[in-house]
């Protein structure tokens, strides 16, 4: 090989450049390594100091935190009469509306019109009943006063002729007495003796009539006396027991009208909401009329948390909340915390609610820091029964530690 070069070629080719040797390098290539350098440490300081949370997804309503009431007629029947309207603060027991029961009878009759004019001529009677009742007592009474009157001066006649016979039955003892001594002396003979006695007797036998038929003449008067003084404890029975009549009467009145209309009447004091119906409209007695609202009631949010979901939810996490009628999107989202956590499940066919349930739940209720949303600038005051979902923050960690989960699952330290 060395016969093909020339000897002064190859130790040219084989002297080396005077001083070092120095790479230049572009300064871009710096500022990467410094970025990724950063970039690293940036990254590892998240790791370490940044939170994954766990969240859920329920769904829920709003409702105020001294609950609804919910306005409901006892029985099915026309609307007669509207006293409120939507927005209107009422009284306990305000009069809120009146319905009309209608129920005829195959004459084409309204039934309680029917049973009503029927009563009505009842107690008419009854009515005419304690006017006869009482023109009869005053005349009953009159003839007593009368009778009774009458009886006394009878009674009085009767004595007076009573000491007249006493009078002449003395006179005629009297007088026996001397016809019986003159027998004696020979002046007056047996048989005047005998006429005198039995003249005697037979004034002493008036005596004796007259003073029995006085002592019935007595009696008499006290049966009337007796009589004045029972007439009006009786007439005050009768009437009594009229009165009694009527009363009844009076009370199935009033039942077959209560029949016929209904009032419907405020249970507490609130503002009417969800007003449903109008003048004309058929109430049934399973869908309400309206809904009172209670007076400074605060709303708050109930959520319905899935049984596979509740093992780490308590009092105190914190929600994220998005209403339905405000999309989170262009409105946000707002923030509660939970207030109640109940103790037993809730099944889907245990329970008439606004939100639809598909699996066994356990009731939520949450705080909500906003009594409003915010749209377009302006506060919206929220209503309750409004839908609304929301995440609860079930569980925190860093995010180092949700990287290496896996690996602390399999240790055994997680």
């Amino acid at each position: 090989m060395s016969d093909l070069f020339r000897k002064e070629a190859i130790k040219h080719q084989g002297q080396k450049l005077d001083g070092d040797v120095t790479l230049a390098t572009h300064m871009s290539f710096n500022v990467i390594a410094v970025l990724i350098v950063i970039i690293v440490a940036v990254g590892f300081t998240y790791l370490l100091l940044g939170e994954y949370h766990r969240k859920e997804a329920v769904s829920g309503y709003l409702r105020p935190n001294t609950g609804l009431s919910k306005i409901y007629p006892v029985a099915p029947g026309t609307i007669d009469e509207m006293y409120v309207e939507e927005g209107d603060l009422v009284e306990k027991g305000q009069l809120l509306a009146r319905l009309r029961m209608d129920r005829h009878l195959s004459s084409g009759k309204e039934y309680n019109n029917s049973i009503i004019e029927e009563l009505l001529t009842q107690k008419n009677l009854i009515g005419a009943n304690v006017s006869s009742q009482q023109q009869l007592f005053e005349v009953d009474l009159q003839n007593n006063k009368v009778q009774m009157e009458n009886s006394k001066a009878k009674l009085l006649q009767t004595q007076n002729q009573q000491k007249l016979l006493k009078e002449r039955l003395e006179l005629g003892k009297k007088k026996l007495d001397d016809t019986a001594s003159l027998i004696k002396s020979g002046f007056v003979s047996q048989r005047e003796y005998q006429d005198q006695q039995d003249a005697y007797l037979a004034l002493k036998q008036q005596v004796e009539d007259i003073q029995a038929q006085v002592l019935s003449q007595k009696q008499e008067l006290s049966q009337y006396r007796f009589q004045a003084k029972q007439m009006p404890i009786e007439h005050k029975e009768q009437i009594g027991q009229l009165k009694s009549q009527l009363a009844g009467i009076n009370q199935e009145i009033s039942q077959a009208d209560a029949q016929r209309s209904l009032d419907i009447r405020s249970n507490r004091r609130g503002t009417v909401t969800n007003l449903l119906v109008n003048v004309g409209m058929m109430a049934q007695s399973n869908y309400p009329l309206m809904t009172i609202l209670p007076e400074e009631a605060k709303l708050e949010a109930v959520l319905y948390v899935p049984t596979r979901a509740y093992g780490f939810v308590k009092e105190g996490q914190k929600t994220r909340i998005r209403y339905q009628a405000f999309p989170y999107q262009r409105f946000g989202i707002y923030q509660g915390k939970i207030e109640k956590v109940s103790k037993s499940v809730l099944l889907p066919n245990e329970a008439n609610l606004p939100v639809s349930l598909q699996e066994p739940v356990y009731q939520v209720v949450v705080d909500i820091e906003q009594q409003e949303a915010i749209a377009y600038g302006l506060e919206v005051p929220l209503q309750a029964g409004m839908l609304l979902e929301a995440d609860i923050m079930v569980d925190s960690r860093s995010l180092f530690e949700w990287l290496f989960e896996p690996i602390y699952s399999i240790k055994g330290d997680i």
